[in-house]
């Protein structure tokens, strides 16, 4: 048995997980808009320095998969034509990022530099999905730093009554519908790899912090066959890694019922008093290259303390019902017992208890 289990760990054929990195796709053509065959397509990882190469087919086609999330640099080459440079080409979890290159004559050492475009309609798949920013994740007010309140803002979530966008843990709960699907129908991914919870498989697993988080995918419909573990939506949350430059940053957010106005109810009371609620959340996150463009470091840590009051409402016996009077009902009662008798031969009243 341990010889099949460190078979398994050494055979990366044998670890099954799903796809979660992005891909560029697009078609060089010249000045005619003739397709032009044999074109080196190189891609250049920003961050890491990364390369990538491929060819364009007899049709002028060119497809570059499995590329990490992040920022990326597009180079066309070909003889009897100027060079084509594509800047700031954005690659996002579990998405086709399409680049088309209309080449120029000249010399290769002539170069055409272009931007591309954030905004893309997307035409290679029939999948419907959106995409949450790490930037967004990091910069929007979110309840108690869980990136899950930002799920269900997306068309067609529904969150369902056990719904928890606030804790983390065991403690939290990430049921929603998605398209009239049951919550259970849903598919969470790290990097691939599946984080939902199998006890239940209706939330997550493991909260991914938001600072390491360096953006998600929700997958709502029509997503590929490589999904095949559900049939609501997948969340595909990829994770930071480190690059050859070294950062870090800290952040702190907190709230407090002292700045906390009081409720319309707690107004009614004499001494009115606001429920306690003390929530502090801070963190830092370190990274940078240990092999420049070879090998890199992601390191942070979250902390997450409240103090939070949990008022609890129950009907209770009264003094009445405890001395086997049960002709006057408590408050909670929807039919009070009109005789003794009545009372004793139900037996078992629920303010007896």
């Amino acid at each position: 048995m341990l010889f099949f289990f460190v078979l398994a760990l050494c055979d990366p054929s044998l670890l099954f997980a799903q796809d979660n990195s992005g891909s560029i796709n697009g078609t060089v053509t010249d000045p005619l808009g003739d397709s032009v065959a044999g074109a080196s397509v190189m891609v250049t990882n920003v961050g890491t320095d990364a390369v990538f190469v491929a060819k364009t087919s007899d049709l002028g086609v060119y497809s570059i998969p499995k590329l990490p999330v992040g920022k990326y640099e597009l180079i066309v080459k070909v003889s009897g034509f100027k060079r084509f440079v594509a800047e700031d080409v954005e690659v996002h979890t579990s998405t086709i990022t399409e680049v088309n290159a209309q080449l120029a004559l000249g010399t290769s050492s002539e170069t055409v530099t272009v931007d591309a475009s954030d905004v893309q309609v997307q035409t290679s798949s029939s999948e419907l999905g959106d995409v949450i920013s790490g930037t967004q994740l990091r910069e929007l007010p979110l309840n108690d730093e869980n990136f899950m309140g930002l799920v269900v803002l997306s068309p067609g979530v529904s969150p369902a009554q056990a719904f928890n966008s606030r804790d983390k843990g065991i403690a939290g709960g990430a049921d929603f519908s998605v398209n009239g699907n049951p919550s259970t129908y849903n598919l969470f991914l790290v990097d691939g790899v599946s984080n939902t919870d199998v006890g239940s498989n209706r939330t997550i697993l493991i909260y991914p912090s938001v600072d390491s988080i360096a953006e998600f995918k929700m997958l709502r419909n029509s997503y590929g066959p490589e999904y095949g573990q559900a049939a609501g939506a997948i969340i595909s949350i990829s994770t930071r890694s480190g690059e050859n430059a070294f950062h870090g940053g800290l952040f702190y957010a907190g709230r407090n019922d002292a700045l906390d106005a009081y409720s319309f109810f707690s107004k009614q009371v004499a001494n009115p008093a606001k429920p306690e609620l003390r929530r502090n959340d801070w963190g830092y996150r370190f990274a940078g290259p240990i092999v420049k463009k070879k090998l890199f470091f992601w390191w942070n840590q979250e902390w997450n303390r409240q103090v939070r009051a949990n008022p609890v409402s129950s009907c209770v016996p009264t003094a009445a019902d405890r001395n086997g009077d049960f002709t006057v009902a408590a408050p909670c009662d929807a039919q009070p017992m009109s005789t003794p008798s009545q009372a004793t031969v139900a037996g078992m009243h629920p303010n007896a208890f």
